[in-house]
């Protein structure tokens, strides 16, 4: 299929209302994440996790006509499988590329979660209704336990951020995820799937060349 004959330029699915949420207001960003601004949809597998993982190809048939790519995300927590998160994805793709999507789909599997990305992303403060400074709440991690000074990140990233949601009374919302894609610099997160898929959506969809002046 021609991909300027599809009717947009991205499906994404997801595995869960969290990370659909997040997606869209990624996606919504083109000029942060330095791509071209794109006609996309995110929709949720109803079987969460393990559906991403082996029903995808199944479930993004339908839309081979429509869209001119395709987005498979989801955590590797929860999947139903140990190996490792390049081998799920390599997993997820093969399914894709014999059904139809060839070159033109990619799997993105966070490890081990959602959350992970949160803590990338020194804006979720603002969001989290922290008081204090970036440090002072790693600091406070620390003290309960739950992030380790050596630590890049939490070990456990879902129960940091319940930890911290307690703490200032915050109810879990998907609109959390939102918050925190719509107001994150994203030269800032490094974590592996994170810059997966900004390099994945930079070779999609490229920003326009500025032609040559004259002068």
């Amino acid at each position: 299929m021609s991909q300027a004959a599809a009717e947009k330029d991205l499906i994404v699915l997801a595995a869960d209302a969290d990370i659909k949420f997040a997606m869209h207001a990624l996606l919504s960003r083109s000029e942060s994440l330095g791509i071209a601004p794109i006609d996309f949809d995110v929709v949720r597998h109803h079987n969460r996790d393990p559906g991403c993982r082996t029903q995808a190809a199944n479930y993004l048939r339908p839309h081979l006509g429509r869209y001119a790519r395709s987005l498979v995300i989801f955590d590797r927590d929860g999947c139903g499988s140990d190996r490792s998160r390049v081998d799920v994805q390599n997993q997820v793709e093969l399914g894709l590329r014999r059904n139809g999507w060839e070159d033109r789909s990619k799997a993105i599997v966070i490890d081990p979660e959602l959350e992970a990305w949160v803590w990338g992303f020194q804006e979720a403060l603002s969001v989290l209704d922290w008081s204090g400074s970036y440090g002072s709440l790693r600091s406070w991690l620390g003290e309960q336990g739950l992030w380790p000074a050596s630590a890049q990140k939490p070990p456990d990233p879902k129960k940091a951020l319940d930890a911290v949601m307690r703490h200032t009374r915050r109810w879990r919302s998907s609109r959390i995820y939102e918050g925190i894609a719509s107001a994150a610099n994203f030269a800032h997160c490094q974590d592996a799937a994170f810059c997966e898929l900004k390099d994945t959506l930079q070779l999609w969809f490229p920003l326009p060349q500025e032609a040559p002046s004259d002068g």
